[in-house]
């Protein structure tokens, strides 16, 4: 089984690749029409929201550059 891969674009949205299911906060699931790849919206512009329309276009900046994160929190 393959990953799913994100990719954080640079002033856009999050590229989603790969075999993936998206669902509301209800748990309902979008119906992808079998789409492996897609655009999930970063800049709240989006008339299709959770799904880029490319509304950021000249709106939103933020270079996506990779970081660690901190360690996680032990759980109790």
């Amino acid at each position: 089984m393959s990953k799913t891969k994100l990719t954080i674009n640079s002033n856009g949205s999050v590229k989603v690749e790969g075999d993936f299911e998206i669902v509301d906060a209800q748990g309902n699931a979008y119906n992808l029409q079998g789409r492996t790849v897609l655009g999930i919206c970063r800049c709240g512009l989006s008339s299709n929201k959770p799904f880029c329309d490319g509304s950021h276009r000249n709106h939103f900046e933020h270079e996506a550059k990779a970081f660690d994160l901190p360690p996680m929190k032990p759980r109790l």
